[in-house]
């Protein structure tokens, strides 16, 4: 576990029926982890920091607060994810610095909703940290990047794989803060619940060493969150583990849906 991150429990029903595992890396080529996690039901959340050691940490650690509020209660409307993450935006950007990068993050997260039409996903991201969906033995990216490869993808300009190699694959097109004149606003998806769901939050650090194929050996084994969480980042670390590396599993279990 980092410095840079929470977990705790929550006793609430719903909430009661998540179960979540939860690792970091520093990887094999970074002196300082510049990633960290918010793992409190009902809301799980990555950030990855950018701008340099100092200036990620204090982004990392500035956004995590500002989206601690969706943690440990009752999340009931989609505004109140989008308020937070956009209070992240303006406390990283409020960071003081003179370098010449400026303190930034992405971020990626599921919070557990309990709304009218019942117990939602909403997935929601900033930049290229993502969320991921394992359901009948499928798994899909939820979330989509805000990056220039992926921008070249949807402009049938390079193939996914062609993606995964080129050199722009980690220049973000959204961020918090990183001296953005807009505030960045996160894109959302709304998914209906359903017990047996599992969920898999990261960074990049993850994605850019495992394609889709071997996220899905890993998330699918069938293995605890814990378990799961520790094998992926391992997984990684295994591949090259060139960036900060970080994976929060959320099962759904049993009593909704």
């Amino acid at each position: 576990m980092s410095e840079n991150s929470v977990v705790r429990t929550a006793t609430a029903p719903l909430r009661d029926a998540l179960v979540v595992g939860a690792a970091t890396d520093v990887g094999r080529h970074r002196n300082v982890n510049e990633d960290g996690y918010l793992a409190v039901p009902p809301a799980f959340v990555v950030v990855d920091g950018m701008g340099g050691h100092a200036a990620g940490r204090a982004a990392t650690r500035a956004a995590l607060t500002a989206l601690a509020p969706l943690a440990g209660g009752v999340v009931t409307d989609p505004g109140e994810v989008v308020s937070a993450v956009l209070a992240a935006g303006r406390d990283v950007s409020a960071i003081p610095s003179h370098a010449a990068h400026r303190p930034g993050a992405t971020v990626a997260g599921v919070v557990l909703a309990e709304l009218d039409e019942g117990p939602t996903w909403i997935v929601f991201n900033i930049g290229d940290s993502r969320v991921y969906l394992l359901r009948d033995d499928l798994l899909r990216q939820v979330s989509r990047d805000h990056s220039q490869v992926q921008d070249l993808v949807e402009a049938g300009e390079i193939s996914v794989e062609q993606a995964r190699r080129d050199p722009r694959r980690n220049v973000v097109t959204r961020a918090l803060g990183a001296g953005l004149d807009e505030p960045a606003v996160p894109e959302l998806h709304a998914l209906a619940a359903r017990e047996g769901d599992r969920l898999l939050v990261c960074s990049d650090g993850l994605t850019d060493e495992l394609d889709d194929d071997a996220l899905a050996t890993v998330i699918g084994a069938g293995l605890p969150p814990q378990r799961t969480a520790e094998m992926a980042v391992a997984a990684a670390l295994e591949s090259g583990g060139h960036d900060n590396v970080t994976a929060l599993v959320v099962d759904l279990r049993e009593g909704v849906g």
